[in-house]
């Protein structure tokens, strides 16, 4: 697969994984029932895991490596805090915990997006 198409399908999967996340988040902020949804929850894994590959594919064939690319080791720490973000909201049954688990998530999706788009590192 050459890079342009790489990229866009690895661009896809981000906006449906952030499709999938705000909606089974904003169901579990509501009623929940369709954040229980078993295909709705089979989906987003998929895209998840599809997203994930399409990156790991993407770093390869550029020839990127964490330790050398500061802007991307920030990106995989934002990653992984968006997903402990997540679990929060999947987990806790308090929106007093959810809400804000939910603006951090925002704002991890937010500086990936702008790491992902300026290949600039904010710290490192």
């Amino acid at each position: 697969m050459d890079y342009i198409a790489l990229k866009h399908t690895h661009m896809i999967f981000a906006l449906l994984s952030i499709i999938l996340f705000y909606t089974r988040s904003v169901s579990r902020l509501a009623t929940g029932k369709l954040a229980k949804q078993k295909v709705l929850f089979i989906t987003s894994h998929g895209v998840d895991t599809l997203l994930l590959i399409s990156a790991v594919y993407l770093a390869i064939t550029l020839g990127m490596k964490p330790s050398s690319q500061p802007w991307l080791m920030e990106k995989i720490i934002l990653v992984v805090g968006y997903i402990a973000l997540g679990f929060v909201i999947a987990k806790s049954k308090s929106k007093a915990k959810q809400i804000p688990a939910l603006l951090g998530a925002t704002g991890a999706l937010l500086a990936i997006g702008y790491l992902a788009s300026t290949k600039s590192a904010f710290i490192l």
